[in-house]
Formats: C-alpha cells, structure tokens, sequence
C-alpha cells in the first residue's frame, strides 16, 4: 500500500500540536516553521528536512540580526529531532551550525541612577494616569524579580498571590511553573495597583494581572513602544539606537551575585538560588546573564585578597 506523503505545512501542524499538548505556548517558533514550511513546500516539495534545506531558507532573509538566525536554526533542530522519528531521510541539524558564528549580544547593565529615571521620566508622548502606573508598576516588577517581559505580561490574576505575597509563572521556555516570592516593598506596590486596576470603570475586563485603561491585556509591541520614548525621554537614546528591555534581566542577575559578595555569602549557592529564580534548567543559562562590572570586579578581588591573607597566615603558623 502507497504511503500518502504529506507536505511540510502538515508535518508543521503535527509537531506544533504535538508541542502545545505538551503544554507550550510555542507562539514564535509556530510562526517561524509556518514560514520554512511555506518555502520547502514551494522549493522543495515532497523532500524532507535537511541541513541544506535549513540553510537555504535561513539565507533568505540575511537581514536578519544573528539573535533571530539563532533562534530560526533552533526551532527547525526541535523539527527535525520530531521528523526523524517518522521519516529516517530527516537529517539532524547540528548546534555548531549557528554556534560558529553566533556571537553573544552584550547586555547593557542599568546603574541605580538609570533605573531612578527610567522610573520617574514620562515619555514623550504623555500617557492616562492608569496607563502610567500600569508602566511603571510592570517595569518595577522587571527590575526587582529579573522577569521576562513576556512572563510579566501574561500574568494572570490567579497567578499573583497578594495574600503570601508569591508569584506563580506559568509554562514559559522548559519550565512548566515557578514560584518567586516578592520582597514587601513590591507586594505593596502590586496592591496598590490591585486596587486601582479592580476601581477601572469598563466592561469585559480581560483577567491579566496587568491592563491598560481600557481594561484589556497589555501588548508587548505597545510597552516596547513605549519604553523607547521613556528611554528617549530619559537621555538613555538617541532615537535611533535603544538600551534594551530584556537587559533589566541581565542588571538583576548581576545585583544578585554583587549583593552576595556584600554579604558575604557562599558565590556557589548564590547563582544556584539565581538560577531557579530566574527559571533556568541548566546552570549554564545562568552564567549567561553575568557580565564582569566594576562593581563585581571589584568584589572578586576584595575576596581573594582576604583568602590569601587568611592562607599567608595559615603558612607562618
């Protein structure tokens, strides 16, 4: 009996909603391999994934920055390794073909007097006075816990505990949930905002945590939007080249190791707490957001200096 072959669109859907009954979101690599799919059925139809077909398609679009190449390649190897279970022409993607020239992007690390005026400066184009609160409620929250933007705005309301003061973040990357505890400081501020959101005088509010004054969910290319006029409005851009959102992440792990060396703390067992806080399953992950600043630097060497007094006397006695 002939085996009916289906296109790559079908092979799409069959890995999508394999992924999504495992419980991923999976919105932007479903997007991406609808793409591939599209052109390997034009270009290529009835053959299977291969590594010169993942290439060919990649270069499509060489004006790419090497971050979404990096992510394209990522989501075909997830394709693949599905593929090859059921087709043994599938080839493997291996890691190396992007990791050899993927370069790390290097995060900007904000100083506290930055993070006073991101917190304070009102954008250009002034906003309601929910809308406000609503901004800088979300970006105190990204700056005090290290969360995604994305992990912010898909809170639900459910998922914020006011009473124990914990977050619950559900199902993001290949973490199915964590929980953050908050310091009293942001529970106080997430009450406060509870109260006015739940005060919003609209029907048919959405049951995000977090909603503009229209009482519906926030999206993330209109906050995106609009931490670029704060961050112009701040003296932090020049309109044309912009500090990034996701390097508030990048500032709270490194304030999290530079707080540990204060006080004194194992460094070890500081980036293993780091590394569940911010909902990594290899270690690996953490080190990534740990960029070398003064600050840190010079802790390092405060430290090693007293370990070797401390060896130095040990060795006269």
């Amino acid at each position: 009996m002939t085996r009916i072959k289906k296109t790559m669109a079908q092979k799409v859907d069959a890995y999508v909603k394999s992924k999504r009954g495992l419980g991923c979101k999976f919105k932007g690599a479903e997007m991406s391999l609808k793409k591939f799919a599209r052109f390997a059925d034009y270009h290529y139809p009835g053959k299977p994934l291969t590594i010169q077909l993942a290439v060919e398609w990649v270069a499509t679009t060489p004006h790419l920055k090497s971050t979404t190449k990096l992510g394209r390649y990522s989501d075909l190897r997830g394709l693949a390794q599905y593929l090859k279970l059921d087709d043994s022409k599938t080839e493997l993607i291996p890691k190396n073909i992007y990791t050899s020239w993927f370069r790390r992007m290097t995060p900007y690390i904000y100083t506290d007097r930055e993070i006073s005026l991101l917190m304070n400066t009102d954008p250009e184009k002034p906003q309601g006075e929910f809308d406000t609160l609503t901004r800088k409620t979300i970006f105190g929250l990204l700056v005090s816990t290290g969360m995604r933007i994305q992990e912010v705005l898909d809170l639900k309301k459910k998922d914020v505990n006011l009473k124990k003061g914990i977050i619950a973040v559900r199902q993001f990357k290949k973490v199915p949930l964590r929980l953050l505890p908050v310091s009293d400081s942001v529970l106080e501020k997430l009450e406060e905002y509870a109260r006015r959101r739940d005060g919003l005088q609209v029907r048919g509010k959405d049951d995000t945590f977090f909603l503009n004054s229209k009482g519906k969910f926030v999206k993330y290319v209109s906050f995106q939007q609009t931490w670029k006029r704060v961050t112009v409005a701040a003296g932090l851009s020049d309109g044309k080249v912009f500090p990034r959102l996701h390097d508030l992440r990048h500032t709270f792990a490194c304030n999290h190791l530079l707080r540990a060396y204060r006080e004194n703390q194992n460094i070890d067992d500081a980036i293993y707490t780091l590394s569940i806080y911010l909902g990594h399953t290899v270690i690996g992950g953490t080190y990534w957001y740990l960029s070398a600043t003064a600050e840190l630097l010079e802790e390092c060497i405060k430290r090693v200096e007293k370990s070797l007094c401390k060896f130095r006397k040990g060795g006269r006695s």
